[in-house]
């Protein structure tokens, strides 16, 4: 039952038939665990935490930099050399009070992924690593747990949902090991307004697979910042993949 100030704060989401009472209480009793606390996840983060998902898990290791500040929304020059994490986790909850906040300082490995996915309705890959997607992927997989990642550099970004119990393909498929490293927002620079495009649109995503409406599973979206352009493909299930082909595989 939403309280009296609930009912005001929420009121744009419960005035949309498409989320209405029912499902800001959905929102409310749902945890989403967010991986990196950069450019894709400030945004993110901030409007799962302003439309009132119910407890947050926020994961990163590092500390804020002059650099970060042209893109990464939560932080101010005050935050220089201070964790990213706890500053994030402090403006949550100063936008939002009503959401259960836990921030944790460390990096996301293969040791201790597993601890965190599992009690998460949902992730979010907010990470500028591919090393660390790999074992976001894996862990997501290996659990069960859908998984919305993205990325961002230059004028371009992507984002896919991958649900682990269906059969299209995942974030090994889509960069196999043996593909090079791309190019990241650290060395290749990155528009802002476009990790702020990318992140906002996983936290859409994230609404609505909370509210219990369709995803675009396994589709790869990308969009092109200097075109104003948003492009769709299917990824299928690699054969070969060691995480979601072959014998691993799910059907939808």
């Amino acid at each position: 039952m939403l309280t009296n100030d609930q009912l005001l704060r929420y009121s744009s989401n419960i005035l949309m038939s498409e989320i209405g009472e029912a499902g800001q209480q959905y929102l409310l009793n749902s945890h989403v665990l967010i991986i990196g606390l950069g450019g894709l996840g400030c945004p993110a983060s901030q409007y799962l935490a302003s439309s009132g998902i119910g407890e947050l898990t926020l994961v990163d290791h590092d500390t804020v930099s002059l650099s970060n500040l042209q893109r990464q929304t939560l932080y101010s020059s005050d935050d220089k050399g201070l964790s990213k994490v706890r500053q994030a986790g402090q403006a949550l909850s100063r936008l939002n009070p009503d959401v259960r906040i836990t921030a944790i300082e460390q990096a996301a490995t293969e040791e201790n992924l597993d601890a965190l996915v599992k009690p998460a309705d949902l992730v979010l890959d907010c990470t500028d690593n591919r090393d660390v997607r790999y074992v976001i992927n894996q862990s997501c997989y290996r659990l069960s747990t859908p998984l919305i990642s993205a990325a961002a550099r230059g004028f371009k970004g992507q984002l896919i949902a991958l649900d682990p119990q269906r059969s299209h393909g995942c974030y090994q498929c889509l960069y196999p090991s043996s593909v090079k490293e791309p190019l990241n927002c650290s060395n290749a620079g990155i528009a802002a307004p476009v990790v702020g495009i990318i992140g906002a649109s996983q936290a859409l995503l994230a609404i609505n697979f909370l509210t219990e409406h369709a995803l675009p599973w396994g589709y790869l979206k990308t969009f092109d910042g200097l075109q104003q352009h948003w492009q769709k493909l299917y990824l299928p299930p690699a054969i070969s993949c060691p995480v979601c082909g072959g014998e691993n595989a799910h059907s939808s």
